[in-house]
């Protein structure tokens, strides 16, 4: 009878296999987890979520996760706590976000508050709470291969009576790709902090990860069967997104041991589940960034091929410039053919850039980058546009000048050592530098930049106007996803834009910083003179800010998300965009600023659009 025990050793060995193979993957697999519980809050306490937090912690910690642990969060924590998450996500990474505490949403955006938070006004509640949107930038710009988020914060909102509005509960969230965000309850509706020592959501959650070999898909159903009996049908808890891959908290897939294939744990190394996660967290990007790091660290790798073929076809050879210096682009968009159109003899020639939708504002990783960009938020552009191909010159605005005896030669604002000075007798015709009618127009303020497109629809019988903000963010970035069309690396800024470099510092030695390069211009540049982005757009990022149409807002929360313009009753403030002959900080395609509507500047200019044909 020495078959059935044989028999018995060979399943043994199997199942001792799989599990150091399962193992083996997980210890590969870097995880990450992010989990607050905010229970001591002055004005609304709730008994369970430090409990909650606390648990999950342990839990996570116990399945592999190295785990950022916060309770009772503070406002004056939020950055560090953030920071602290950020620095451990990696490439391939599993990211998981667990919050336990009060949550409410404002004008579609989800926050969760700090246990400090004074809020006594809607104004109040960014700068008190963790916004849900940058969250999910962070986890996004890591690059990480999968991201998970579970939020038990739907307890009714303690600041209702302070707002306008009092929706309840989260709202929806657009997952990104990769992304699956689990919700205590439907959005809109409330949770059960719980009557024992974790909230009802909670509860289940904790019960269910530690179930071998099961999806996170069929974890989560089975949270939401557990919520929806216990709670009678009250709470039924909800999912948004989806996943590329495969996730389990415990084990993995098992085939049964009487028709498992032959188990090679040797088959599957360290630096082999590294390279795969590498890859599957860049398998669907349109960075060429991403293929080259992988092709760096992986020159022979299993999708080296691959790789390289996605590069070929997001950045067509091109011969070396007249210099004989290849072209060094990272845009992920061919430079557009498209016809350029002309209106008549002294109108400015446009290009029709196509419909599509972006990622508009910056996120929290870009260097140089503020509040006032964000949340990122998905901007979708509904039609093609004609815009400006270059920013209006000189030449073009004298000759609505002359066509209409428009003034504009009041004074201008002058940078004069360590501040802007308005200056009488400096005007557009007369900056404070030289320039020719093939230079941008500047000392121009919103107001003529409206008279200008005004005269331009009535000379055309087009009908012509200012981009909105997200048309001209749209544009700038030419479908591309970096910080500059040209990709993150300021250092490459002379090659495509007009900006304050080494040259021009030496020149004028203003107290700005500036950037470590030469393009041997020191303020503005002839249009056209840099290299065009990928919509064959020139001068988008430097050279001129440009007036757009919006009011300035402190931020993109209630933002129109249709490509049109936002504005309102009391404005006191436009928008400008682009950075102009700047430092390091502004030439980038999320950048934005505004002032008055009739503020002039030596560094403000002007582009226009139309309604393509």
């Amino acid at each position: 009878m020495r078959y059935p025990s044989l028999f018995r050793s060979w399943l043994f060995f199997l199942a001792v296999a799989f599990g150091a193979l399962s193992m083996s993957a997980h210890a590969a697999e870097k995880r990450i987890a992010l989990v607050i519980g905010n229970s001591t809050y002055s004005g609304s306490p709730l008994k369970n979520p430090s409990n909650d937090a606390r648990a999950m912690a342990v839990k996570l910690k116990r399945l592999g996760f190295d785990v950022v642990a916060r309770e009772n969060l503070r406002t004056r924590d939020i950055g560090t706590t953030l920071r602290d998450f950020r620095s451990r996500l990696q490439p391939g990474a599993v990211a998981l976000f667990f919050y336990a505490g009060h949550g409410l949403q404002l004008k579609g955006i989800n926050y969760l508050p700090t246990v400090d938070a004074n809020i006594s006004n809607e104004d109040d509640v960014p700068l008190n709470s963790i916004n849900i949107n940058q969250l999910l930038d962070i986890m996004d710009d890591a690059k990480t291969r999968l991201n998970l988020v579970f939020l038990d914060a739907c307890r009714n909102n303690p600041f209702t009576r302070r707002f306008r509005s009092a929706d309840g509960g989260l709202a929806r969230i657009n997952a990104p790709s990769g992304t699956l965000i689990s919700f205590a309850t439907r959005p809109g509706s409330v949770a059960s902090d719980g009557d024992g020592d974790h909230g009802l959501y909670t509860q289940h959650l904790l019960t269910q990860i530690e179930i071998p070999n099961q999806p996170i898909e069929q974890n989560l159903k089975r949270v939401v069967a557990g919520v929806k009996k216990a709670s009678e049908g009250a709470q039924e808890p909800w999912m948004e997104g989806s996943l590329d891959g495969d996730f389990y908290f415990v084990g993995g897939p098992v085939a049964s041991a009487a028709t498992a294939a032959p188990v090679v744990v040797s088959g599957i190394g360290e630096s082999a589940s590294f390279e795969l996660s590498f890859w599957d967290s860049i398998k669907t990007s349109d960075s060429v960034d991403d293929y080259r790091a992988y092709l760096g660290k992986y020159p022979q790798g299993q999708f080296a091929p691959l790789a390289e073929a996605r590069l070929r076809r997001l950045v067509p050879s091109k011969p070396a410039d007249a210099e004989g210096v290849a072209d060094r682009t990272t845009t992920t968009t061919p430079v557009t053919t498209s016809p350029v159109l002309r209106d008549c003899p002294e109108c400015p020639e446009l290009t029709v850039i196509p419909a599509g939708k972006f990622m508009m504002g910056g996120s929290a990783r870009e260097a140089g980058s503020g509040e006032n960009e964000r949340p990122r938020h998905e901007v979708h552009i509904p039609k093609p546009l004609a815009v400006g191909r270059y920013e209006i010159t000189l030449g073009q605005f004298a000759a609505f000048v002359k066509a209409t005896s428009y003034a504009a030669e009041t004074s201008c604002n002058i940078w004069v050592g360590n501040e802007w000075t308005n200056q009488p007798g400096r005007h557009w015709r007369n900056p404070d530098f030289s320039q020719d009618d093939n230079h941008p127009v500047v000392c121009v303020n919103w107001n003529d930049a409206k008279a200008y497109v005004a005269w331009l629809s009535m000379r055309t019988g087009k009908p012509y106007r200012l981009l909105s903000e997200s048309e001209w963010e749209y544009a700038a970035r030419g479908g591309t996803r970096t910080s500059r069309y040209w990709g993150d690396d300021s250092a490459l800024a002379c090659d495509y834009a007009n900006v304050h470099d080494a040259t021009a510092q030496s020149s004028r030695n203003f107290s700005w910083e500036h950037h470590e390069c030469h393009d041997d211009v020191v303020e503005t540049a002839p249009v056209g003179k840099f290299k065009p982005n990928p919509f064959g757009l020139y001068d988008m990022l430097g050279n001129a800010w440009e007036w757009v149409e919006d009011c300035q807002n402190v931020n993109y929360i209630g933002a129109p998300t249709n490509g049109s313009a936002r504005l309102g009753d009391d404005c006191p403030k436009r928008v400008y965009r682009g950075g102009g002959w700047s430092g390091p900080a502004f030439p980038r395609a999320a950048v934005r600023n505004g002032n008055a509507a009739n503020y002039r500047s030596q560094l403000l200019g002007i582009r226009v659009v139309r309604p393509a044909p």
